[in-house]
């Protein structure tokens, strides 16, 4: 996908990390940012960075283990902007370094469901709007550590590595169904 100024672009996690760094990559290139992150505060203040590039900035709070919430950061973007271009389902969080064993049900159930479920609910929330246009892109943040095993991450190797899994199947629907639609999965360090 070619970027192009006054498009776009939404990113969930997007106060701190690689969210941040995407948020200030697409307002430097004249995009409009529409930021999503659970944390008021960073998130506030993530805004008042990117704010400094010049384009429209919007700021959600949401909580992406939730669709109802996703799909107001969905629903807020098209309203302001009227469309939405590129979405990055980038939202993450990890446990504590243990054996797979010593980890706990909770352990397991917030990291798939911020970094598994975070993006169903971005894909769920946005991919209609880019299918009706046959227009954008889903960028969906995995991790090396879905490609190769890491001692003591499980649970953040196997939500990284179903999210692999998951944009690929994604890349077949849209192939089918809005061609002109992409998805990639980015797979940092």
């Amino acid at each position: 996908m070619q970027l192009q100024e006054k498009q776009v672009a939404v990113v969930t996690g997007a106060a701190s990390g690689i969210g941040l760094g995407l948020a200030h990559e697409f307002a430097r290139r004249g995009l409009d940012v529409v930021l999503a992150d659970v944390e008021d505060e960073a998130l506030a203040a993530a805004a008042g960075s990117v704010r400094a590039y010049g384009g429209a900035v919007v700021a959600v709070q949401a909580d992406v283990r939730k669709f109802d919430s996703v799909k107001a950061v969905a629903d807020t973007a098209i309203e302001t902007f009227g469309r939405v271009d590129i979405v990055c389902n980038n939202a993450g969080v990890n446990t504590s370094r243990a054996p797979l064993w010593e980890l706990d049900e909770n352990d397991w159930r917030w990291v798939l469901e911020v970094n598994l479920w975070g993006v169903i609910n971005g894909i769920r929330a946005f991919v209609p709007h880019l299918a009706r246009l046959n227009s954008g892109h889903i960028v969906n943040t995995a991790s090396m550590a879905a490609l190769h095993p890491v001692v003591e991450l499980g649970p953040y190797a196997v939500s990284k590595h179903a999210v692999v899994a998951l944009t690929e199947c994604l890349r077949a629907d849209l192939d089918r169904a809005a061609p002109n639609v992409g998805a990639t999965a980015l797979c940092p360090l």
